[in-house]
């Protein structure tokens, strides 16, 4: 049975910095699920990334019910379904695979999302970052590869993993990409960008 939070939850309109954590999870390791309702957007961390995940779930929680909960080695929580979800749905799948909804990238890319996507898939290599998104293919990456130029002015590389192609930010932007997604990144995963 719905409940009245769900209902009244559902009426609203995600806010920017809602909608931006969506898309920058998306592009990470976030998901979709599908409800009776439609679909819930369901964030799942490692317990190490506690921190992250309420953080998450603090912007989020005018659509969640319940606050996250800890599995064995997880830590989760899940939104209310929504029309919204409905929509990045469509956007973010093709049948169940996820990939890259080139309109909707290229127009909202910004260092919020950024931030959001290092988080959730960067990972330190040497003095650069590496951002692990073997999961879309060759040319989904060099689509982003030329929207993370043209958007933020932050240069990358594309190089294989097991035969899966992922992005590394090149040494010259890493201090540009720093002062861009610095101030969103939440304190625990800021050793992610460290020099």
């Amino acid at each position: 049975m719905e409940t009245i939070f769900a209902r009244q939850a559902r009426k609203q309109k995600l806010r920017e910095q809602q909608y931006n954590l969506i898309i920058g999870s998306l592009l990470g390791d976030a998901y979709l699920v599908k409800t009776t309702r439609g679909y819930a957007f369901r964030v799942n961390h490692g317990v190490r990334q506690k921190d992250y995940v309420d953080w998450k779930y603090k912007i989020l929680k005018d659509f969640v019910n319940s606050p996250p909960r800890f599995t064995e080695s997880c830590y989760y929580f899940r939104t209310i379904s929504h029309p919204a979800f409905h929509c990045l749905r469509e956007q973010f799948y093709s049948d169940r695979k996820k990939v890259v909804p080139r309109d909707l990238i290229e127009t909202e890319m910004n260092s919020f999302i950024m931030a959001v996507w290092i988080m959730d898939d960067g990972s330190k290599d040497g003095r650069q970052l590496r951002i692990n998104s073997q999961s879309f293919n060759r040319d989904e990456n060099l689509f982003l590869q030329g929207v993370l130029y043209a958007k933020l002015g932050i240069k990358s590389t594309l190089n294989q993993d097991k035969g899966k192609y992922r992005l590394r930010v090149s040494n010259e932007s890493m201090a540009r990409l720093r002062n861009l997604v610095t101030p969103y990144i939440v304190p625990s995963m800021l050793y992610k960008l460290l020099p």
